[in-house]
C-alpha cells in the first residue's frame, strides 16, 4: 500500500521548476535481464546488465509556468539534468527524503488534444545518466 499521496511532486530541469503545470510524473528505474543460461541448466538463468531509467509526464499548456518553452527547443540535447522528489522538498532544508536524478534526452514532445479541452503536452525523457540518493 502506498504510504505518498502523490500530490506534492517537485521537479527540475536543468534548475527550472516544472511541477507547476503537470498532472502525471512516472519515473521508471530498471536493469537490462541478460541470459546466463548455460547447457546443463533445466531453467533460464538471468543476470542483471545495464541499468536503464526514463521519466515521462503530462501537463497542461501555461504560458506562465513555461513547461512548453523549457522542453521543446530541448528535443534531442544531450545532457539535460532532471531531478525528481514524489513528496516535494523543504526550501532551506539540506535533508529532501528520496529523490531521483538523471542526465537525459528529451526523446518525445507532444502537444495537442481534442478541440474543447485544456491542451496537454506529454513528454518522455531517455536517461544518459544515473544518481540516486535515498533518505
Amino acid at each position: 500500500m502506498a504510504t505518498i499521496v502523490f500530490k506534492n511532486a517537485f521537479m527540475l530541469m536543468n534548475g527550472v521548476q516544472l511541477q507547476g503545470a503537470l498532472h502525471e510524473l512516472n519515473v521508471e528505474y530498471g536493469a537490462e535481464m541478460l541470459d546466463a543460461t548455460v547447457f546443463g541448466l533445466n531453467t533460464r538463468t538471468n543476470k542483471g546488465g545495464l541499468y536503464t531509467a526514463s521519466i515521462s509526464g503530462q501537463g497542461f499548456f501555461d504560458g506562465a509556468v513555461g513547461i512548453e518553452a523549457v522542453l521543446w527547443p530541448k528535443v534531442g540535447d544531450d545532457n539535460e539534468v532532471f531531478v525528481v522528489f514524489p513528496d516535494g522538498i523543504t526550501e532551506g532544508s539540506t535533508t529532501t527524503g528520496m529523490g531521483f536524478a538523471m542526465k537525459g534526452v528529451v526523446e518525445t514532445f507532444d502537444l495537442g488534444g481534442p478541440v474543447g479541452t485544456l491542451l496537454n503536452i506529454t513528454w518522455a525523457v531517455a536517461t544518459q545518466g544515473i544518481e540516486t540518493s535515498a533518505p
